[in-house]
């Protein structure tokens, strides 16, 4: 079963909101080598993410490379790529069978791009000093048709949202159930990752109100 996911990374990306996903399928590729995780950018350069770690995207956006789900983290960064008019218009002319995936505040990107009217969502749910208001907040004015929930995830159907920034462990290993791999596979794919115990008793953290057909 092919599974390619690709995640968007940008000057400001949030470390842990890409790797962990990223992690969670480079584990699970060693029980299904079909899996199959990448990162892409804006351009064809290297981008700088909190601290100052560079990463090298695999692909461009012009690239538009063949996805299952794309997933855009969050991240300082996410407040500038709310106005990368290339950004809003790939996610918006996407193939409707890609799912749409962010983790943090990376929804506000389908908030600005008018994909979370009428849809529930999350974000991040915790603010730290320098924000002025609490990310989750900050989703209903950038997308007031949206629908705010506080679940750790929350499927609509094509577009899956995570709330927190180490919330990306969760969705990577939701992501596989979405990929259609059964429970067991999940649960040893969080065994190996010796993230078991903490699966366990957040796998349940989620809304499931998928409203595509």
């Amino acid at each position: 079963m092919s599974k390619r996911l690709g995640i968007y990374v940008f000057d400001g990306v949030e470390v842990i909101d890409f790797t962990a996903p990223l992690g969670v399928m480079a584990v699970a590729r060693r029980m299904d080598p079909e899996l199959e995780a990448f990162l892409v950018g804006d351009s064809g350069g290297s981008v700088k993410t909190t601290a100052h770690m560079e990463v090298t995207p695999r692909y461009r956006l012009d690239d538009r490379p063949t996805m299952d789900a794309f997933l855009i983290p969050g991240g300082i960064g996410t407040r500038n790529e709310m106005h990368n008019g290339r950004l809003i218009d790939f996610v918006r002319t996407l193939p409707t069978e890609t799912l749409l995936v962010s983790v943090c505040t990376g929804s506000w990107i389908y908030g600005k791009a008018g994909l979370l009217d009428g849809r529930k969502a999350t974000n991040r749910k915790h603010g730290d000093p320098s924000e002025k208001l609490i990310p989750i907040d900050r989703l209903g004015e950038i997308a007031p048709a949206c629908i705010l929930d506080r679940h750790r995830i929350v499927d609509t159907g094509r577009i899956l949202t995570a709330g927190g920034i180490s919330s990306g462990l969760e969705m990577g290993l939701y992501l596989l159930s979405r990929f259609g791999y059964d429970d067991e596979f999940v649960d040893t794919v969080a065994y190996i990752m010796e993230y078991d115990r903490h699966w366990e008793r957040m796998k349940h953290d989620r809304l499931v109100e998928r409203i595509d057909p």
